[in-house]
């Protein structure tokens, strides 16, 4: 119908048409019997019981397999070809016609996807969607490229029920002829969103393609138009289509998160997706502040225009944050992020982004037991995120809990395979802890084959090289990464470190300035190195005094305080048996 009037009048007293009218393929008639029972216009008179339907659908796919049935209550279509019932039933079983006697396909076991099980004991799918192709090369439009994807994304990393890469991931495929297969063996996804869209005028045209990475077979392809003011709706359907060509069913509560709209204002929306647009590229390109400025401004429009739109004040909060994470930003800037993270939890409680970073927050301000159950929240209600895991690797390491740590980057790299060279150094870090240099040495250079110039990976190979006995092979390796990065400050209290316990301690002393202690009161590992620094330096008291602030803000790695040799002047002191009861009683 062309109105809702319409529609509504032919739901109650229309006829629909016949299956067999409608597709060119053959129709098994009492396949027509089941949909018009489904359809009864008398509720009384439609099937009472699912389990009286799956009998009929049974029936049917008997008639037309010739009586071939599979694994108990999993059947597949013996003659099916390639028709669109055998690809739904593929999907819907997880096993295609070369496996089915083998269990799930999911391609070459080199590169398979991540394995995660539903509640049911069954795989969850995973998927990349990757950045939309702006076709008619349209400047205007440029920034839908990334933003809409994003927000695709966004929308459906809500799910449990379905593993998503994260942005993180995709910005290396924008502006790149890319074949989906490919991409999607590299991510270790089931399948591969692509999208290329036209803007003319008001109207916005999206092409769709749902690609099987394991078969290379298209689940589905569509064309989806969107009025300019509706950019939401469009969203909507692509999410829509993605779950119904994954077979994926999605609990009442997660239904209920897709029905919600997260602004009604267009304009807003608009707004919004600019400024993921500039905020993707900070993060994940130039980390230049003018780039993380024009997002903020468009964050601070889209509130003005709709004041309870949470996503936008969870943005322009991780702008704040993610200033100070970068070392571009002050105090303040964590101050505001607060703020805007509450607000954006006010409005929406459901919203990841606020949540996990509110976590490095608590951290900040000294009360880890907030970021401990705000850890154990998420991980119950979002085990799919993979910044939680970012952020439970910290915690976990900074409790001294080094298997949950390194299992805790393990899964990260899993989720987010652009997030390797993070989860490389971290876990090379638990190694130094645990003497384990080899192992450390590996984990490094696993990250280089991705990032070789990456500064974390040379910073924590030079730690590598000072608690593996080579202090001068430490000290030109951060002298390098001083050098290529002037700003990060806080890397001058590592080399203190490696300056001090080589003797030379004035030129240790030196590097203590005013810039890097002040950064280091805020910073649960920064504060360590100095005050392991003074300790190397016979100076007990500034020593303890660091190490205090460390453990104040979450530092409580017992096991690495009673072991690190960097510590042996102090470890007669009462002072540090006073420290280690300190972390006793923050538990």
């Amino acid at each position: 119908g062309k109105t809702v009037v319409d529609v509504r009048h032919q739901v109650l007293h229309g006829t629909p048409t016949p299956v067999a009218e409608m597709r060119a393929e053959y129709t098994p008639p009492r396949l027509q019997q089941i949909i018009d029972r489904a359809l009864a216009k008398e509720p009384s008179n439609r099937y009472q019981k699912i389990s009286e339907m799956r009998d009929d659908l049974r029936a049917v796919l008997q008639e037309v397999s010739g009586g071939s049935f599979m694994h108990g209550d999993t059947f597949a279509p013996r003659h099916a070809g390639t028709s669109v019932i055998k690809k739904a039933l593929s999907w819907f079983t997880g096993k295609t016609e070369e496996s089915s006697a083998q269990g799930p396909s999911f391609g070459n076991l080199s590169s398979s996807p991540d394995l995660t099980h539903t509640m049911t004991g069954g795989d969850k799918k995973s998927i990349a969607i990757l950045p939309f192709k702006n076709l008619a090369q349209d400047a205007a439009a440029d920034f839908y490229e990334f933003a809409l994807a994003d927000a695709v994304i966004t929308e459906l990393a809500q799910l449990k029920s379905l593993i998503v890469r994260p942005s993180s991931v995709i910005t290396k495929y924008q502006g790149v002829e890319t074949d989906p297969r490919q991409a999607g063996s590299e991510l270790k996804v089931n399948a591969v969103l692509t999208a290329g869209f036209i803007r003319s005028g008001d109207r916005l045209r999206v092409t769709a393609q749902l690609v099987d990475v394991a078969t290379g077979e298209m689940l589905w392809s569509d064309r989806i138009d969107a009025e300019g003011h509706d950019i939401l709706a469009l969203q909507d359907t692509i999410g829509q289509r993605i779950l119904e060509g994954l077979r994926v069913e999605l609990s009442e509560k997660e239904q209920q998160k897709l029905g919600r709209r997260p602004t009604e204002s267009t304009e807003a929306w608009d707004e919004y997706l600019r400024g993921r647009d500039n905020f993707g590229r900070f993060i994940f390109k130039t980390i230049s502040n003018e780039d993380c400025e024009a997002a903020m401004a468009n964050f601070r429009k889209a509130i003005d225009l709709d004041p309870e739109f949470a996503l936008a004040y969870s943005a322009l909060g991780a702008c704040h944050a993610n200033r100070v994470l970068k070392g571009i930003g002050d105090a303040a800037d964590y101050e505001r992020a607060e703020e805007l993270f509450a607000k954006a939890v006010e409005l929406d409680p459901n919203v990841v982004e606020s949540r996990v970073l509110m976590v490095m927050i608590h951290m900040a301000h000294g009360d880890k037991r907030k970021a401990r159950t705000e850890i154990e929240q998420l991980e119950r209600q979002y085990p799919n995120e993979a910044p939680l895991y970012f952020v439970k690797g910290i915690i976990n390491r900074l409790d001294g809990n080094y298997e949950a740590s390194l299992k805790a980057w393990q899964k990260l790299a899993r989720l987010d395979p652009a997030a390797v060279v993070i989860s490389s150094y971290n876990r090379a870090r638990i190694f130094i802890y645990r003497g384990q240099y080899d192992e450390a040495f590996e984990e490094i250079e696993k990250g280089c084959k991705t990032e070789p110039n990456h500064p974390m990976l040379q910073i924590f190979k030079s730690s590598v090289q000072y608690f593996s006995g080579d202090p001068k092979g430490a000290i030109e390796t951060i002298e390098k990464v001083i050098a290529e990065h002037p700003e990060m400050e806080g890397v001058h209290a590592l080399y203190a470190i490696y300056l001090a316990g080589s003797g030379r301690k004035e030129a240790a002393l030196a590097q203590l300035t005013d810039e890097t202690l002040e950064l280091a009161r805020t910073d649960h590992d920064m504060s360590y190195w100095v005050g392991s620094a003074y300790a190397l330096l016979e100076d007990k008291d500034k020593a303890f005094k660091w190490l205090e602030r460390a453990v104040k803000l979450g530092n409580e790695n017992e096991p690495w305080f009673k072991s690190d040799r960097n510590l042996e002047s102090l470890r007669e002191d009462p002072r540090f048996l006073d420290l280690l009861d300190k972390m006793v009683e923050s538990y």
